[in-house]
Parts: structure tokens; sequence; C-alpha cells
């Protein structure tokens, strides 16, 4: 881990929620890393993606922790698992989402509502998952592909201690519920000693529960909020 990051989060004294500018991260990669170029596509327009900040956040945090083992917590239609796979140095990148299903959450689709509930919307997302399945990774190199592991299952539920030996980097976007993000922020813990923990969605008017929750866990803990962009990240054990 790059100890510039370990030196700028260990600088603020006191827990809580602190703002800061992407230009803060930018700042603590090496000099040689100035130039490098990254591969990415136009963020989607549809609801429950990353903006173009959100992926300059992701792999700033990546090259600074320099993970062997990622852990992604809802794959969606798989537009991060490919900025990862296709950028990061990282050995194995863990990808975990719900099984398929043929069963449609939402008969009629409500557009103002969609925008107004967090669970509406994520059962929207999931009606666009079925359909769709992971649409970004289908142009992958067999060698990108290979270092992807799709795992079908319920984050909640999941044994990460038997599933997973070691992960250095996690990126949690799946239910958006207080308990869900909880959970899975707890499972992910269980399996990190050192690392960086990042949450999507913060700040959203939508999935409000991921900024409670993350306001409750700043009362005994250093959360890192990067203006203009919906992550908030955490490093673990530094």
């Amino acid at each position: 881990m790059n100890s510039n990051l370990k030196q700028f989060v260990n600088g603020f004294a006191s827990q809580g929620v602190r703002e800061i500018k992407l230009k803060d991260l930018l700042n603590l990669r090496k000099p040689e890393q100035a130039t490098r170029e990254i591969r990415t596509t136009f963020p989607p327009v549809t609801i429950g993606s990353v903006t173009l900040v959100d992926q300059i956040v992701l792999l700033c945090l990546d090259e600074l922790v320099a993970p062997s083992y990622i852990l992604e917590i809802g794959t969606f239609q798989g537009f991060t698992t490919r900025l990862l796979a296709r950028n990061s140095a990282a050995h194995l990148i863990y990808s975990v989402d719900l099984p398929p299903t043929d069963t449609k959450l939402i008969d009629t689709l409500d557009a103002v509502r969609i925008l107004r509930d967090g669970s509406y919307n994520d059962d929207h997302l999931r009606d666009i998952q079925n359909r769709s399945g992971e649409v970004y990774l289908k142009d992958l190199t067999v060698d990108e592909m290979k270092r992807v592991r799709l795992i079908k299952a319920d984050s909640t539920s999941l044994d990460f201690t038997a599933e997973f030996a070691s992960i250095e980097f996690a990126f949690i976007d799946g239910g958006h519920g207080y308990d869900i993000v909880r959970s899975d922020t707890e499972n992910v813990l269980r399996v990190m000693k050192h690392g960086v923990i990042v949450w999507h969605d913060f700040s959203s008017g939508i999935h409000s529960d991921v900024t409670r929750y993350l306001s409750d866990r700043a009362i005994e803990n250093r959360i890192f909020h990067v203006q203009g962009s919906l992550c908030a990240f955490q490093l673990v054990g530094c």
C-alpha cells in the first residue's frame, strides 16, 4: 500500500465522515504514474451505473493500495468488473451478485418511484440484470476473463471465509438497504486484514440507507467521501 495514502488518512485525528477532493487522492500517486493511461468506456446513462468520477476514484485507490485480490459486491451488468479487469494489476477479481431468475419483480414501471424509493430502484435494477446479464464482460479478452470470478449467490448468506482467502480491495454496491450494507461490510472485514473498502451510493438521494449506515459507522471510524462522486472509502489495518 502506498505510504502517502496511509499518511494522508492518519493525518485526520478524529473519527467521522471526511469530505475530500478527488485532487487529494490524485496527489498521493507516485510521480512516475502521472502519465499512466487507463482503459474505459463512456459511462452508461442508465440508472445504477458509476460515473466517470467514480471510475477515477476506484482506479486511483486500486493503484494506491495495489491489491492482489479484489471483491466486488453487486456485479449488475459488469461495467465496474470490466473497468477493474482492464486496469487493475490484481491477480483475481471476484464479483458477487444474485443468481439470475425468470421472475419479474416489477410488472408496471413507475419512473417517478424509481428515483425516490431505494428498494423499488433495486428491484428495477435486478429486472434489468435478469434480462441483460453481464453485457460489459462479453468482449473481454480470454486473459482478462481468466482473472474474473463471477459468484452467483446472496452476499448476506455467503460464507466469505470459505469463499475468499484474503481480500485487499472491496467495492460494495449490492443491495442498498441498511442491514444489507452492514452485512456486506461485516463480511468483508472477516477476510480483510489490510486494504480498502469502497462503498457506492454515499450521498445518493435514492439510496439514503448507505449514507445513514456509513454515518453511523463513522462514529468509530474514519470514512472519506470524495466530493463529486458517490464513493466513500475506509482504510483497514493501517
